[in-house]
């Protein structure tokens, strides 16, 4: 069920927000969202370690909803609710198929100040046979962003979330865990074409298991339950090339993970670059380069099994090439090639797979 008190928090926000607000009425909205029709080849759906274990199959994806704006009508108040339902299905395997249904519910208020304040909860619901998506997961969010000048913006940012697995089996249930995350980001623009990034984020994550120490190269359950704190330093820049028709983004990561489980201990950093290519003759070309390396505390010895966790889902390398082509300004065809290596953490959940996609997006 969703956490009663996010719900709580978020109403209060609303209800403040709405205090600060003007209060000529605004008109409500009904639209549906666009529709994401795709047809995926993947040969390697089960992520499999060894290339003999490969499983191949053909992935279809189809995403769509409906959405309200201004559904609490005060002028001033921009608010919004999406519902989203997603379906995927794999020819060759049920365990990986799955429906999802995500619910958000966000308000942004800007103050006289300049100060923009903005509110946000997304419930998600995923249903499959594969304990991996068989999930509940909400986070509520609040940003507030502040100017200075005209060329500098500080955003201050803290989110709470909690992930509930549906299978009670224990080994399924101690992966369910709680966070609260706080950041801060300054974005400064040098020029109309160049602007820089600066962040910290720290992320505090509570597990449903108990922590783990490691005695005589073997794992030795303790008391209390696993509690890792994450602290993460954000650099980037983005830049417009070529008379505006190419952006480039350049973000770095550097991320240190401390644990009373030992086993989670671990340094690293993340690099992405994005290219992207404005559209020319109805185009868009882009490409998406990800690298991560990390340095473990501890190695895994042959006798010790591994336990997935969803702190790890970002820890993988890939490279994307995509295309977009505009047969209508409603109406595209998407396009795109990806290769991932999930090898930077914990050798013996490694794989390869490379991911060929087509799809059709319809525009509202």
């Amino acid at each position: 069920m969703i956490n009663k008190k996010n719900i709580l928090i978020l109403v209060l926000c609303l209800m403040l927000l709405m205090g600060l607000s003007k209060t000529a009425k605004s008109e409500v909205e009904i639209a549906p969202r666009d529709i994401d029709a795709t047809l995926r080849y993947d040969d390697n759906v089960t992520r499999e370690r060894l290339k003999g274990d490969y499983q191949y199959g053909i992935v279809w994806l189809l995403d769509t909803g409906f959405g309200i704006k201004n559904f609490i009508p005060v002028n001033g108040l921009d608010t919004r609710a999406n519902y989203k339902l997603g379906m995927r299905d794999v020819s060759t395997t049920n365990d990986e198929d799955y429906s999802s249904h995500i619910i958000s519910l966000s308000s942004k208020v800007d103050l006289k100040t300049g100060t923009n304040i903005s509110l946000r909860d997304v419930f998600e619901l995923r249903n499959s046979q594969n304990d991996l998506f068989n999930f509940y997961n909400n986070q509520a969010t609040m940003d507030i962003l502040q100017p200075f000048g005209e060329k500098t913006t500080a955003i201050l940012s803290y989110s709470n979330g909690k992930k509930v697995f549906q299978n009670n089996a224990p080994e399924v249930q101690a992966r369910n865990f709680l966070d609260h995350r706080m950041g801060t980001d300054v974005l400064h623009r040098i020029s109309d074409d160049f602007t820089v990034q600066l962040g910290y984020v720290h992320q505090y994550s509570i597990y449903n298991r108990a922590p783990i120490d490691f005695r005589k190269g073997r794992p030795i359950a303790l008391e209390g339950v696993q509690r890792d704190h994450r602290n993460v330093i954000k650099l980037g820049c983005r830049v417009a090339l070529f008379n505006y028709t190419t952006l480039l983004e350049l973000r770095t990561q550097v991320l240190n993970s401390t644990s009373n489980s030992r086993f989670f201990n671990f340094n690293g950093n993340k690099t992405r670059i994005i290219l992207g290519i404005i559209p020319i003759q109805k185009l868009r070309i882009s490409f998406d380069y990800q690298i991560v390396g990390f340095d473990l505390g501890v190695q895994q010895t042959p006798d010790i099994g591994y336990e997935l966790s969803e702190i790890r889902t970002d820890d993988q390398s890939h490279v994307k090439l995509g295309a977009s082509y505009s047969i209508s300004p409603q109406v595209s065809l998407e396009f795109d090639y990806k290769h991932t290596e999930n090898t930077a953490l914990f050798p013996g959940e490694s794989y390869n797979k490379n991911t060929f996609s087509t799809g059709l997006r319809i525009k509202f």
